[in-house]
């Protein structure tokens, strides 16, 4: 017996607290039997029990359809007793029409107030841009060869990056309906080999990185400038610094606590004068939680800087540079100027040097400025 085994009553079931991440309690009454709770508070009753030999969750109802611990009880026996009769549950809900749309629509209801804002956004926007269509199809209908014909117009399209998360969120999606029961054949999608991501070796020139500052020092946007300007400063992440809250920062210690970040571990960044002349100044005149606010996102703060990237990249003609190049572009002048590797590693947040070894490489043309200085010098001693 699990740990999570209570006698579900409805008195059990309106003490439970809102989870922080999706949570079962099991039924000690009936055997398989399991209730639910997401960190939506939503509450549906599922059925665990194994099926040719595998294990399944398989969908009931929620607490709108079976109102009553007993009916719950009753459609578990039902269900149980079809599948000894010969039922495939992984189809009751949606018959053999089940489509990724569907899916889709589940699997971020479900995920809202476990994943991160940002990457629920990023999600949104690669289903909304790239996969509405095929999310129409019945997943059955969906072959692995169709996926590679996708996966390769999206990668002409838009780039190897955008196409691979495509497939990996169709992959995520089929691999969620697999476990949740609702589908029971093979991943279409582990089949698309995805497009080998060559690390880059962008960073701003000299000449490019005045053309920038000079330019967004005079955008009209303090708020955007100001985040453009702290990504800079500090090398990190845009959903990190977008999303920099009051709370995390000491302005006396002059240190940033980043709660959570990619690497799933709180990280502390040293904070440069540059970047708290920025917070000093935001601070005079905001009383939101967040740094960089914004009235129309729906978490309070920043959520993307497209527009003003855009059009700072164009007015200041530099091309084929991202957001996250910034982090490139302070890596490779800090080893520029002395910095080991474990530094830019301590800086960067990385887990492992293997991942800050770029930033060492990106660091030879700096080299060759220092190289060719020293040489002219010693040129210029043998000529006196």
């Amino acid at each position: 017996m699990t740990q999570n085994t209570f006698k579900i009553t409805k008195t059990f079931i309106a003490s439970l607290p809102i989870p922080k991440k999706r949570t079962f309690y099991y039924d000690s009454v009936e055997n398989g039997l399991i209730l639910q709770v997401t960190p939506t508070g939503k509450k549906s009753y599922y059925l665990y029990k194994r099926v040719n030999g595998q294990p399944m969750r398989i969908f009931l109802g929620d607490l709108e359809k079976l109102r009553t611990p007993e009916m719950a009880r009753e459609a578990a026996v039902k269900l149980k007793m079809n599948i000894n009769e010969g039922e495939q549950p992984y189809s009751r809900k949606y018959g053999n029409s089940i489509t990724l749309k569907q899916i889709y629509d589940e699997f971020m209801s479900e995920k809202k107030g476990v994943l991160r804002p940002q990457t629920l956004y990023n999600y949104k926007s690669i289903w909304d841009n790239k996969l509405q269509k095929i999310g129409q199809k019945a997943i059955k209908n969906i072959s692995s060869d169709e996926l590679k014909v996708l996966h390769k117009h999206i990668t002409a399209e838009h780039g190897s990056y955008i196409a691979n998360q495509s497939i990996v969120l169709v992959r995520t999606l089929i691999n969620y309906a697999i476990k949740e029961g609702k589908y029971r054949n093979l991943n279409p999608a582990v089949a698309v080999k995805l497009n080998k991501r060559e690390a880059r070796v962008r960073y701003l020139t000299h000449e490019e990185i005045k053309r920038f500052l000079d330019l967004l020092y005079q955008y009209d946007n303090l708020t955007t400038r100001d985040a453009i300007l702290m990504l800079l400063y500090t090398g990190a992440r845009k959903s990190n610094v977008l999303a920099m809250a009051w709370e995390d920062i000491d302005m006396d210690a002059k240190i940033w606590k980043i709660p959570q970040t990619k690497t799933s571990e709180n990280v502390t960044v040293a904070l440069v004068e540059p970047a708290l002349d920025i917070l000093k100044e935001r601070r005079k005149y905001t009383d939101s939680p967040w740094v960089f606010p914004s009235v129309t996102s729906q978490t309070g703060h920043l959520v993307e800087i497209k527009t003003a990237w855009n059009i700072l990249m164009n007015k200041a003609n530099i091309k084929n540079f991202r957001v996250h190049d910034l982090r490139h572009t302070l890596a490779t002048y800090l080893i520029a100027n002395g910095a080991d590797a474990f530094m830019v590693k301590r800086a960067l947040t990385h887990k492992s040097l293997q991942s800050t070894q770029i930033y060492v490489n990106l660091g030879v043309e700096h080299l060759r400025d220092k190289l060719n200085d020293t040489v002219e010098k010693m040129i210029k001693i043998s000529k006196e």
